[in-house]
């Protein structure tokens, strides 16, 4: 659990749940600002992280970078290879001239391929047309359905976890992370993903994957997100949301959980 009691944790998401489903139903430019909001702020804190470890990245160059990676999902995939490399490009260039290291350079880089570019996915399921047509099956209930998920399968593992858990999951990243919870956080988007399909608001294979990008994935980038802090020697990545921490912190499962969904809605549709 982040840092925070039950109290601080339940007000954030009183405000926060709505105002995440508001921005993402709205679509258009509204869901993509909140995608680079979440993006460049976890950027910043993955930098901070960075300059903790002795580093020095070329913070704002990577922030402002950031949001033209975000902003090129809009644009499609293609867009987006491109905007990856040219981005490169630009860092390295800088960072040469500015007398940084192959390290400071490479970081500043890792950073956009962090939380902008996973972050930007969002982009690709949200503005997903179904490819029939068919008025439930449009983006924003499959983006819904990506939400939901995430935040019933992290809520059934943290609970399930504290109430049942007894075997470290992954005693020298995450100590309080359990099998059992891992288990019961793949329940908890199982359980959700059938009753929205179930409605009827999303195919049987789309929410199968989704599961899978949850309970799977999801768990492991929160994992991943665990180790980044442990090397940087804090317990949360930021304090911007009392009782979750950072950004890092509360969308660590949703950078891994949605360019996994985005790649299968891309094969999905190739095959169609």
């Amino acid at each position: 659990m982040k840092r925070g009691g039950i109290g601080a944790r339940m007000t954030v998401a009183l405000w926060g749940v709505p105002f995440v489903l508001a921005l993402t139903w709205l679509g258009g430019w509204w869901t993509a600002a909140m995608i680079a909001a979440i993006a460049l702020l976890a950027l910043r804190e993955y930098y901070n992280l960075q300059v903790r470890l002795g580093r020095r990245p070329l913070r704002w160059l990577g922030l402002g970078l950031g949001l033209v990676v975000v902003a090129a999902w809009l644009r499609g995939s293609a867009a987006v290879g491109w905007t990856i490399a040219a981005s490169f490009l630009v860092i390295s260039i800088i960072g040469l001239l500015a007398g940084r290291s192959h390290q400071d350079i490479l970081t500043t880089f890792g950073g956009l391929c962090f939380p902008p570019l996973l972050a930007g996915s969002f982009l690709v399921i949200r503005t997903w047309d179904g490819m029939d047509g068919a008025i439930l099956h449009e983006g924003r209930w499959l983006a819904v359905c990506v939400w939901g998920a995430i935040w019933i399968g992290d809520t059934a593992a943290y609970a399930c976890g504290r109430w049942f858990g007894r075997r470290s999951l992954a005693p020298k990243v995450s100590p309080h992370k359990t099998v059992e919870g891992f288990f019961f956080g793949i329940v908890g988007a199982l359980l959700f993903c059938i009753i929205w399909w179930w409605a009827g608001f999303v195919r049987f294979d789309i929410a199968l994957v989704v599961t899978l990008a949850v309970g799977l994935f999801g768990q492991m980038g929160d994992l991943v997100e665990s180790a980044i802090k442990r090397e940087g020697g804090v317990k949360d990545s930021g304090d911007m949301l009392p009782g979750h921490g950072g950004m890092l912190d509360r969308f660590d499962s949703f950078f891994a959980t949605a360019p996994v969904v985005a790649i299968y809605l891309v094969i999905r549709g190739y095959l169609s």
